[in-house]
């Protein structure tokens, strides 16, 4: 009998942590773009890897097609690459749900194991070479995960959806720079994997 009840005092609370509420009586939802996770990272980042934290990269593995993740799924995540000029590394981070962000086992060549595409693979194998030394600037204005998506399926990724089935899709913001009439800007810009188990499309 104690057993049972053992059992099923466990059950209810994995059934309760499931659903976390927040403080003012609301359901936390475990679905996050992006963005919505940036400052906590970058925070966690200042207070256990360097003062001078600042994103260098954000990673989605396994995005849905609405631009989020599921905090509650073990099969997607965004990893959020922090570089420290003082130091001249990466440290990596992802959220975790009703918790702070914790450091991530996922590495550069992880990620790289993952683009099929030799050409694209080897391209983003430079980029990443460089992350340890720059930084997205905290001011620069660039579109969130669900907007990045949509652009990428307008431009080619529901016709590869189409041909293709099982069709998954990671996406890597990364720095950039754009020059106007008077000076270089900041910025930072996605590059989307759409990809099968064969081929892969990359916007």
């Amino acid at each position: 009998m104690k057993k049972i009840i053992l059992l099923l005092s466990l059950c209810v609370f994995i059934a309760s942590s499931c659903n976390e509420e927040d403080p003012t009586g609301g359901v936390i939802d475990s679905k996050i773009t992006a963005k919505e996770k940036m400052n906590e990272v970058l925070q966690k980042a200042k207070q256990d890897f360097s003062s001078d934290a600042e994103i260098s990269a954000v990673y989605g593995w396994n995005v849905a097609l609405n631009g989020e993740i599921d905090l509650l799924n073990t099969n997607n995540a965004f990893v959020y690459i922090v570089q420290s000029d003082q130091k001249q590394s990466n440290e990596f981070y992802v959220p975790v749900f009703a918790a702070g962000p914790v450091k991530s086992p996922i590495n550069f060549n992880t990620m790289l194991g993952l683009v099929k595409d030799t050409t694209a693979s080897n391209v983003l194998g430079k980029v990443f070479g460089k992350l340890a030394t720059i930084s997205i600037d905290p001011n620069a204005n660039y579109s969130d995960s669900p907007q990045a998506i949509q652009v990428a399926l307008n431009n080619g990724g529901n016709n590869f959806i189409t041909q293709h089935s099982g069709v998954k899709v990671d996406m890597f913001l990364v720095p950039s720079k754009s020059i106007d009439s008077t000076s270089v800007i900041n910025s930072a810009d996605w590059i989307i994997n759409f990809y099968s188990s064969s081929k892969s499309l990359v916007l």
